[in-house]
């Protein structure tokens, strides 16, 4: 077992917290598996059909979880057995769609739409995380190649890549996202992990030169030079993942600033648009009947997941800073 590891494991909350993030992450990847409008299995009709939650089959289209179960010789359905999109009405006197309070059918109860929030909630955090990963993936690209090559070039070429990086570092970031997706029309998640990965790679920059120019000045590094070792191989064979420990520990804490600010431009409306669902598109909902006695669940329990969320990541967070013996 590594040193970082036990170091790790010796942070009970740290633990707890990536315990969390992986079961929150398996829940965005197979979201389809708990939260679906069609089962799991099923056999109907003498056809015995399997994931059509995933390959939406034609003969599938027009049913639903509550409709196969009235004809199917068995169905093995989802743990919630409503889709993200699926409009729910006229049960149990109900009129119509419309924010109905949580019970034995939705357990967090149903938007203005009559759309289940949990499943909802579960598809959510797919954009969330896609967005939040995805952007500081690309940060951490970006800012660890400039960052290692300026500090180990030095001269004009750190003095470019300075230059640059205190221009982006000072410009308005947020205000330049609201902007241009405000003009921009897309329908999935990748403009915006683009543009944010874009603009957000400034502090791993700084981080990575910082640890550059300490280790370039060791024995390892000097010993590879002293072999004949060319400049490519000592950057990206010892340099590259001796710098990648205060990356690592910035870019955990980076996820969950990228998750609030998806939030908050799904919330002003510039994030992913409706149908597809979003923590902060649920929000926006919740925005409208906060006011409304009975419609308290709109806004708890997406909050609670944005909030849940980042406080995980933060508790990895410290316990990779502690493991790596990162100062900040």
């Amino acid at each position: 077992m590594s040193p970082a590891w036990q170091r790790y494991r010796a942070r009970r909350r740290s633990v707890v917290g990536l315990v969390a993030l992986a079961l929150l992450a398996l829940s965005a990847a197979f979201a389809e598996l708990l939260a679906s409008d069609l089962p799991l299995a099923v056999r109907v009709d003498g056809v015995t059909w399997v994931l059509p939650a995933y390959t939406r089959p034609v003969a599938l289209r027009a049913e639903t979880q509550s409709s196969l179960r009235a004809r199917a010789q068995w169905q093995w359905g989802t743990l919630v057995p409503w889709g993200p999109n699926q409009t729910f009405a006229g049960v149990e006197g109900r009129a119509g769609p419309a924010p109905y309070a949580p019970d034995g059918d939705h357990w967090l109860g149903t938007d203005e739409l009559g759309r289940d929030v949990l499943a909802r909630l579960i598809h959510g955090s797919r954009v969330s995380l896609t967005v939040g990963v995805g952007a500081v993936a690309l940060a951490v690209l970006i800012g660890l190649g400039l960052g290692v090559l300026a500090g180990f070039f030095g001269g004009a070429v750190d003095g470019a890549i300075s230059r640059l990086n205190e221009v982006m570092f000072t410009f308005p970031t947020v205000f330049f996202v609201i902007a241009l997706m405000g003009v921009m029309r897309f329908s999935s998640p990748l403009p915006l992990v683009l543009v944010l990965g874009l603009t957000r790679w400034t502090e791993m920059a700084r981080l990575a030169r910082a640890e550059t120019l300490r280790l370039k000045q060791l024995d390892f590094v000097l010993a590879a030079r002293a072999l004949g070792a060319s400049n490519g191989r000592i950057v990206l064979r010892h340099l590259v993942p001796n710098a990648m420990g205060p990356v690592l520990v910035a870019a955990t804490f980076s996820v969950a600033s990228a998750i609030l600010l998806e939030s908050a431009l799904s919330f002003l409306g510039l994030g992913v648009p409706p149908p597809t669902a979003s923590w902060g598109e649920l929000l926006t909902q919740a925005h409208r009947y906060l006011t409304h006695p009975t419609a308290w669940w709109l806004a708890l329990f997406p909050g609670l997941a944005i909030a849940g969320t980042v406080i995980t990541l933060n508790l990895v967070g410290e316990g990779l800073q502690s493991a790596l013996g990162v100062r900040r």
